[in-house]
């Protein structure tokens, strides 16, 4: 069974030190008026990540420490909680440590880990529940209603397979409304994607053009300088005609290339210089057969070097707008082209979403009205047995109405959240002729209590929390009314772990252990101790707290034989 086993504080308010052990069932504290009952609970509190300040540590005191040991065992959410934040358990056990320091500063670890005040609260919320007039209080939360009514018409499955279509349908839709904000942004742009679209494509660009037009544009502009330079060359080589003086370097270097040979014949070391020579004529020769064949291929078109102008021109200006190079502006038109693919694009694949959407929310719908439907089926029969448990325990005429309305925007439409269509609010009017009101609105912390004692009675075997703690559960009640609260503690103990600060006997004697609370004065210091009751020392504060006298023989007598009938 998950429970509180173990709690140790350390200057924690008039506490000095404590270090309790606890087991399954029904706890109690019980002392004198004044004593600090409620300290024991304040501390459990504080372990559980209950908000506090420095007003918590001990007078003279550094810093105030409670720790203990939660046993989780079978807990679901609680194991799953210690999952998602890699936190790992030890055979079930999970360890305490909360602080805080006189400067302000405050601590809280769970298994040596560190972790935040919210972080705990929201971990051990899943294991205890505290109830009473200065703690926080669940029942006060009215999302925490919605819980209750599910949990006793064991609806949580539903509820869950709910939610994951209802997160699917608000998925959904997010991503449609993301998708065609995108859409209407690149929609608004469509005219200017055509317009640059069409300019570019009417252009035809081809990669590289302009480096190759402008290389053309110059030889075109330069034709006659061109021509004039490659005749020159031609003729210092080799002259067109015998009136030009000298052989030209190729005549020459056929002449020299003869008298080489006959020195050669001479001296055959010269072989590898006409070699040399034989070689360069060739290479001459070469290059006048060349510079021919491209003196021949000159033409002047002025026809031609006006498109190349004009085609230059175009280009500079697509460069220019969409630039800087003809790569860029190439590009440019195969972004713009696949832009305006995907209009086309979102508009196929928005009937499809929309189909999507529809059918996805028909069906969170049909779940949520199915889920309404089966809460005010079992609203009405939660009210009959709170109501008959509550009055049973001094509330007699108390009413425990369930309001479950549809929630709506402020326009009246249907609004659904994570938890379905229905807000759901536990009312109560204690008395006769009062009005319903919500829970928050009741000013006795008895009165809350005894509500939460019917509701957790009602719930014992279903919900996921294993600790209930009760402060000031027998506020303004006594006789039998205070027996039938002591009766349902102890139903309640078959199935949880129950602490309970009590005044009155009939309560403490159901109890399988009992603690009791006294402030001493230790020096010049007032401390409050606890201590593990059995035996006589029970039957004493038993006495005391039916007689006001520990010793009283009949009073003592009664005591004992009450502490008998409720020990089986």
């Amino acid at each position: 069974m998950a429970m509180l086993e173990r709690l140790l504080v350390r200057d924690f308010a008039l506490i000095e030190s404590a270090d309790l052990e606890f087991s399954s069932g029904l706890t109690i504290f019980t002392g004198e008026t004044g004593a600090g009952k409620s300290l024991a609970v304040g501390a459990i509190g504080f372990l559980l990540g209950a908000k506090a300040d420095v007003s918590s540590i001990r007078e003279g005191a550094d810093e105030c420490v409670v720790s203990g040991i939660l046993r989780i065992d079978n807990n679901g959410p609680a194991r799953l909680w210690l999952q998602k934040h890699e936190i790992k358990d030890e055979d079930g056990r999970v360890a305490l440590r909360r602080g805080i320091r006189s400067n302000g500063r405050s601590y809280a670890y769970l298994q040596n880990v560190s972790v935040t005040r919210a972080d705990l609260a929201s971990f051990t919320s899943a294991v205890v529940d505290i109830h009473g007039q200065h703690e926080h209080q669940s029942l006060l939360d009215e999302a925490h209603h919605q819980e209750i009514i599910d949990a006793f018409a064991d609806l949580i499955p539903e509820r869950e397979s709910y939610q994951d279509y209802y997160v699917r349908w608000t998925s959904l839709v997010r991503e449609y409304r993301k998708q065609a904000k995108e859409a209407e942004e690149k929609q608004n742009q469509r005219d200017y994607l055509q317009f640059t679209l069409r300019e570019i494509k009417a252009a035809k660009p081809l990669a590289g053009e302009d480096e190759v037009l402008v290389r053309e544009e110059k030889i075109l502009s330069q034709h006659e300088k061109l021509f004039e330079s490659v005749k020159n060359a031609l003729n210092a080589l080799h002259p067109s005609n015998s009136s030009q003086d000298g052989l030209g370097a190729l005549g020459l270097l056929k002449k020299a290339h003869a008298e080489i040979r006959i020195a050669q014949e001479i001296d055959s070391s010269l072989l590898e210089i006409l070699e040399r020579a034989e070689s360069a004529f060739l290479e001459i020769d070469d290059i006048v057969q060349s510079l021919g064949e491209y003196r021949e291929k000159l033409r002047f078109e002025p026809s031609r070097l006006q498109d190349i102008e004009s085609r230059l021109a175009e280009l500079r200006r697509l460069k220019k707008k969409y630039g800087p190079t003809l790569d860029d502006v190439i590009a440019r038109a195969s972004r713009d082209a696949s832009l305006l693919e995907s209009f086309d694009t979102w508009e196929k694949h928005k009937e499809t979403m929309e189909k999507e959407i529809s059918n996805t929310k028909a069906i969170t719908l049909q779940k949520a009205e199915l889920l309404s439907i089966k809460r005010r089926q079992a609203a009405l029969s939660f009210q009959v047995k709170a109501e008959s448990i509550l009055s049973t325990l001094g509330m007699p005429y108390a009413k425990l109405p369930i309001s479950i309305e549809r929630r709506v925007t402020e326009q009246g439409k249907l609004l659904l959240e994570p938890g379905g269509m229905d807000a759901i609010s536990i009312l109560i009017a204690p008395n006769p002729g009062e009005s319903p009101r919500p829970l928050s609105k009741i000013a006795s912390g008895g009165e809350l209590s005894r509500v939460a004692l019917a509701i957790k009675t009602i719930l014992s075997a279903k919900d996921n929390v294993n600790s209930l703690i009760f402060d000031e559960i027998d506020s303004g009640i006594g006789g039998e009314v205070a027996v039938s609260v002591g009766e349902y503690l102890r139903k309640i103990a078959l199935h949880k772990q129950v602490f309970c600060v009590t005044h009155l006997a009939s309560i403490a004697v159901k109890a399988g252990t009992h603690f009791r609370v006294d402030k001493i004065v230790q020096g010049e210091r007032t401390v409050t101790v606890l201590e593990r009751l059995s035996g006589g020392a029970r039957a004493e504060e038993v006495s005391r707290m039916l007689s006001g006298q520990k010793h009283e023989v009949v009073s003592l007598a009664h005591a004992a034989r009450l502490l008998d009938e409720n020990s089986s």
